[in-house]
């Protein structure tokens, strides 16, 4: 749309916010008020949230017509844009406890939100349960994680299945990796499909590499193993330190004397338990270590003298 359009596009906007907040009776008076007129309103927030000026005349309609789930939800959706959004949430919770179950599992979800954002996991639990069993797939996915942090695992592994997403399934079988259930980490894969990566999103189809080398290493099948783990560089989270321990551990297993230390070496310095083992890997294979340090040297130098 060029600028001209945008312009015009606007106008017409703001003229019909205007109209509508015109017409809309006094706050708590929905005498004469349609539920169509808070529709075209929402619409309107929909597309032109970002302009103050329209959301602002807008306003008044959603005012006159509360305590109407769309104009509750639509007002929270407009004080997120005030330097302290905390009113939309007492909006988004009275939308969550109003009749109609579907605008109410929206409400539950943004207040779930906020209170996550703020820090108060334990009102956000009850809405995200109430958004979950709505069939809000993120919803269920964030319930996933909260109740996960919390050790409630079987909790965490019901809402992830009825998240019915690629990431849902991925945290399963990470379940069933923990509980040394490999066939039933398979299992959870089986309907496995990756989401479209998003810039700051984790990257699935490298998290299901990860996964299912750790299956493979399982079962004894290192080759297998090595090809996922090298192609999961971007699993999320300690991805990238327990696959460089299961690397370090392959190279041990081939007696590849400069993987082994590449490995080993990068993982040693840490504080973790993954660091711990490649220490304890190190002391039980020092010589097989130590050859691939001198191999590196050696090459270094040879680099060296060909310059």
């Amino acid at each position: 749309m060029d600028d001209l359009d945008q312009q015009l596009a606007r106008r017409d906007a703001l003229s019909v916010a205007r109209l509508l907040g015109r017409e809309a009776p006094h706050a708590g008076d929905p005498v004469g008020f349609t539920a169509t007129r808070v529709r075209i309103a929402a619409l309107l927030l929909a597309v032109w949230a970002t302009d103050p000026e329209i959301r602002e005349a807008l306003r008044l309609v959603f005012e006159a017509a509360a305590p109407d789930q769309r104009a509750l939800l639509a007002l929270g959706d407009i004080d997120t844009w005030d330097r302290d959004g905390r009113p939309a949430r007492r909006w988004w919770a009275q939308a969550a406890a109003g009749p109609d179950p579907d605008l109410a599992a929206l409400g539950a979800w943004r207040a779930a939100r906020a209170d996550v954002r703020g820090g108060r996991r334990g009102d956000a639990l009850p809405l995200l349960e109430q958004a979950s069993l709505a069939g809000i797939a993120e919803a269920s996915v964030l319930l996933g994680r909260l109740l996960e942090r919390d050790g409630d695992h079987e909790g965490a592994a019901a809402a992830f299945r009825r998240s019915r997403t690629g990431e849902g399934l991925l945290r399963l079988a990470e379940e069933r990796l923990r509980a040394d259930d490999l066939d039933g980490a398979e299992r959870e894969l089986a309907g496995f499909r990756a989401a479209p990566h998003r810039p700051g999103a984790a990257d699935q189809r490298a998290w299901e590499q990860a996964i299912r080398g750790e299956i493979a290493f399982g079962r004894g099948d290192l080759d297998r193993a090595r090809g996922h783990f090298e192609a999961a560089g971007r699993a999320p989270g300690t991805w990238d330190r327990r696959i460089g321990l299961r690397l370090a551990q392959i190279a041990v297993a081939d007696a590849d004397p400069v993987f082994a230390h590449h490995w080993i070496s990068r993982l040693a310095e840490g504080d973790d338990a993954e660091a711990e083992q490649a220490r304890l890997l190190r002391d039980l294979h020092r010589d097989l270590v130590d050859e691939g340090a001198r191999r590196l040297e050696q090459g270094c130098d040879e680099e060296e003298d060909d310059w």
